[in-house]
């Protein structure tokens, strides 16, 4: 009889650890989605920083580009070697041009908002030397957009300039595309 009793409850504690493996299979797969590292992992704010690569700072502010943004324009589904697109961001770092944009922009400031940068969409005709910012999107230090500007019109980039530095980032990126394509 004791055997019997023994037996039954195997079986039943067998049939219970059956059924609660059973039910995890959510659970099994939130236990392989672990990672191992000494460093803690970046905040946004570092991972947003880390996105920008730094083109040059002057007496207006500092300027960076997306490293991630570069890219070949397309037209008819077929990129233009010629053209190269870029998100450009410039943070504004005079104390002058800031006191005139917070007055240009106060009627959209809200209360303790100061302008802080701008985002500009930029494109250059590689063998033409030209550029154009297609989109200019100012923020606020609350990264708040406060205005949106578009122009179409291209025109030369200006020697020893930011526009000028960033193309020649733009012809080693489309050098670097044309060797790989190769």
């Amino acid at each position: 009889m004791k055997k019997i009793v023994f037996l039954l409850m195997l079986m039943v504690a067998i049939l219970v650890s059956g059924t609660a493996l059973a039910d995890s299979p959510k659970d099994a797969n939130n236990n392989l989605n672990w990672e191992i590292s000494m460093q803690p992992k970046p905040t946004a704010e570092e991972v947003e920083a880390a996105r920008w690569s730094i083109i040059l700072e002057n007496d207006l502010g500092i300027y960076a580009y997306d490293m991630d943004s570069l890219k070949f324009a397309v037209k008819n589904g077929v990129a233009e070697h010629n053209d190269v697109q870029v998100l450009v961001k410039t943070v504004f770092t005079n104390k002058d041009m800031l006191k005139k944009l917070n007055e240009q922009y106060a009627a959209k400031l809200e209360k303790k908002e100061k302008v802080a940068y701008c985002k500009m969409d930029m494109q250059y005709k590689m063998a033409e030397k030209e550029y154009t910012v297609k989109t200019m999107q100012v923020f606020t230090d609350k990264n708040r957009q406060i205005d949106v500007k578009h122009n179409k019109n291209f025109a030369p980039v200006p020697e020893k300039s930011f526009a000028e530095a960033l193309y020649e980032i733009c012809q080693q990126f489309a050098v670097n595309a044309d060797t790989a394509e190769k």
